[in-house]
């Protein structure tokens, strides 16, 4: 998983919270990993996917 990810999101791997979405609280899961944002954070794919969604759009692209 290549990309940038923010000093928050760096302190919450080191935390143990690497498969841990930062917008729902919630694990990653094979239907639903989970992906950068563009602002460096680690949220389900389905975030990025869903325009309802505030990460709608946002994924980083390698």
């Amino acid at each position: 998983m290549a990309g940038w990810i923010n000093s928050t999101q760096q302190q919450r791997d080191h935390n143990g919270q690497r498969n841990i979405c930062a917008a729902d609280g919630q694990p990653g899961t094979d239907a639903d990993p989970l992906v950068k944002t563009t602002d460096g954070y680690r949220v389900h794919l389905s975030d990025t996917t869903d325009p309802a969604n505030g990460f709608y759009g946002q994924q980083q692209v390698s």
